[in-house]
């Protein structure tokens, strides 16, 4: 248990040295500034909003990461860090270290959970900084900690999302399935998000479940829960399996 709790341990301190070093990681603030920016915007020239209605200052963010952004940078980090010793021609040497596929690949699902939780909360920080920065109502530490469990939730919904876009990393050996994968969620998000079938498509359920406008009236919840977890657990397998059969 010690062996493999170390070997985890090796594995994401050397995932993070390796993402300090790609240009990719100045991409990470943009799925929390450039949200936050526009409804600071919004709400900074737009005589219709003369006071920063928490509940609502809120709600937009989460909608932008839950429909778009998240969903596509999230795809496009989990593509290039499944994929990149593919690209870089490294697997090789990467599969002769003692350390089995299994805790490689766990190890970066761990990197990737980091990665969105922080994202993240630090998103929901800079709503509450910006926000502070306009005129404002007082905010309440219930609406704190009920943003705070959504974004939580979104954690963990955004997070279930990463093992099949894995998967499609690993067997491809690519970064740019994943990208395709990302730009066609975020189509069919707007397409299907009002329709009975968002409980269905895995990458709307972040935005159904959590705080959005003009979405249905009546949610599915144990059929999105049913879905969510499938497509973990579905990525999860078919993932170890590729790495399996996967002779260098």
């Amino acid at each position: 248990m010690m062996t493999i709790l170390f070997d985890l341990y090796k594995i994401i301190t050397t995932e993070l040295q390796k993402l300090k070093n790609c240009k990719i990681l100045w991409a990470i603030p943009t799925i929390f500034v450039i949200p936050n920016f526009l409804v600071f915007l919004i709400y900074a020239i737009n005589p219709k909003y003369p006071i920063v209605v928490w509940q609502d200052y809120f709600l937009t963010p989460v909608m932008l990461i839950n429909l778009l952004v998240g969903i596509g940078f999230f795809a496009l980090l989990t593509g290039f860090i499944f994929s990149r010793e593919y690209q870089e021609h490294m697997i090789n040497n990467l599969f002769t270290y003692p350390i089995s596929r299994s805790n490689f690949f766990v190890g970066k699902l761990i990197v990737m959970l980091i990665i969105i939780a922080v994202t993240l909360l630090a998103s929901f920080v800079l709503s509450i900084l910006s926000g502070f920065i306009l005129k404002h109502e007082p905010l309440t530490t219930i609406v704190v900690f009920e943003y705070l469990k959504v974004y939580l939730l979104m954690i963990i919904m955004h997070f279930a999302l990463v093992p099949i876009v894995a998967q499609l990393s690993i067997s491809k050996r690519n970064i740019i399935p994943p990208i395709i994968l990302g730009i066609c969620a975020m189509v069919l998000n707007l397409i299907i998000l009002n329709t009975p079938f968002n409980t269905i498509f895995p990458w709307t359920i972040p935005a159904i479940f959590s705080p959005h406008e003009g979405g249905r009236s009546f949610t599915n919840y144990p059929l999105g829960i049913f879905t969510l977890l499938a497509t973990f657990v579905i990525g999860i397998v078919l993932s170890l399996n590729s790495l399996k059969r996967d002779v260098h």
